[in-house]
């Protein structure tokens, strides 16, 4: 079976290109893409990028340059940008940027029918112009979606875009388009949206790299921790969806004797401007809450290592990567139980939810998490359920469903 994956990009050192973007979905589509390679053959091709033909991790990038792209311009490919940017009006800039990105697809399009089937990461303009071009080729397609982007506020969407992701899922139930989502709350999101069952939706969950290795830096050391303060990681860029913010303020609500020994390390890119970076500043809470800044993918571990527990309060995720990251360490994780992957993630030895999102419950489960004792060993087995290699089989499975 020969695969073809469209995303808008991947994170990985391979080009230059392709770290501009350095994000959790870039860093999946990426791994994704790598561990199904070690079963069948795949090809990705990112519309967004132009890189050389490069075969990266065990999989092909598909080149694409100025001469391809004008090489492979077609004009249905064009009249589709058109009925887009009329369906889903923005500004000039993004109508532009929107008709280039289905000028790109002519590319994908010619090249099609050398693949059993494509695998399209995302919802954007780039889902629905290479569904067009499956459509005339008569080539079987998936979709993948790493989250939804239009039920929450506090994810920046221009208006069309949250109102093409809603119309998307009610033409993938109508039109029984395959589609998987990587977390059961988010299918249970997409169906009551549409207020219909569909058949044709399944959940694979995101994997990770459940080998644990052994870290050399002593990050406690490195931030002055003491062995008997109780650490807690916070990883993932900051932003206003990932309410890092909350964390700062819940443990302010901490007692006394419990908040002095805790110690929270957020790991992921900020600003000066950021609330919580202004939070912390101005309060002067430096010694306990800490920014660590981006780290190198490969340096990310030794927080799980060094760490005691993991903490995530997104407001929304498609997933919550870093949750099963910490597991590998044999660590235990604090999130709310409206998570939309706690469905798939929770074990009661494992992990502590807080009962509600005021600053109060998630208090309450941090101080609940630092009272209480887990099996290391435990954590550590039950990681294996959420390894790359089982991720990889349930996406061939998928793929063989379709082309059957």
């Amino acid at each position: 079976m020969k695969i073809l994956f469209v995303t808008p990009y991947i994170t990985s050192s391979c080009h230059p290109a392709f770290l501009r973007n350095q994000t959790g979905f870039g860093y999946m589509v990426h791994d994704i893409a790598q561990y199904v390679a070690k079963i069948d053959k795949v090809d990705l091709l990112a519309p967004m990028a132009f890189t050389p033909d490069m075969d990266v991790d065990g999989f092909h990038v598909v080149g694409r340059s100025k001469w391809e792209l004008l090489k492979n311009l077609k004009f249905n490919n064009l009249i589709d940008g058109v009925r887009f940017n009329l369906k889903y009006p923005q500004s000039l800039k993004d109508c532009l940027r929107t008709l280039y990105i289905f000028a790109c697809i002519g590319q994908v399009e010619c090249m099609l029918n050398q693949h059993d089937i494509v695998h399209i990461h995302g919802c954007s303009a780039i889902t629905d112009a290479v569904i067009k071009a499956c459509q005339r080729k008569n080539v079987p397609f998936v979709i993948t979606l790493h989250g939804l982007n239009s039920f929450e506020k506090a994810i920046k969407l221009h208006e069309s875009l949250c109102r093409y992701e809603r119309n998307f899922l009610k033409e993938a139930v109508t039109n029984h388009y395959p589609v998987s989502f990587i977390s059961t709350g988010n299918k249970i999101t997409a169906e009551v949206s549409t207020g219909m069952k569909a058949d044709s939706f399944s959940v694979i969950c995101n994997g990770c790299n459940v080998q644990m290795k052994s870290m050399t830096e002593d990050i406690r050391k490195e931030y002055g921790i003491a062995p008997d303060d109780f650490m807690f990681a916070f990883v993932g860029n900051v932003s206003a969806n990932k309410n890092q913010y909350q964390v700062a303020r819940a443990w302010k609500l901490l007692l006394d004797d419990l908040r002095s020994k805790c110690k929270i390390l957020f790991v992921g890119r900020y600003k000066e401007d950021d609330e919580l970076v202004k939070y912390i500043r101005d309060n002067h809470f430096e010694n306990n809450l800490i920014l660590c800044g981006m780290q190198p993918k490969n340096r990310v571990p030794a927080f799980y290592q060094a760490c005691d527990a993991t903490i995530l309060t997104s407001i929304t995720e498609g997933f919550g990567l870093s949750i099963i990251e910490g597991f590998v360490y044999g660590k235990p994780n604090v999130t709310f139980s409206d998570l939309p992957a706690t469905e798939d993630l929770y074990d009661e030895n494992a992990m502590i939810l807080a009962k509600g999102r005021s600053d109060e419950d998630l208090a309450d489960a941090m101080a609940r998490m630092m009272r209480t004792s887990f099996n290391k060993d435990y954590i550590c087995s039950y990681s294996q359920k959420f390894s790359f290699e089982k991720m990889a089989e349930k996406y061939c499975e998928l793929f063989r469903s379709i082309i059957r």
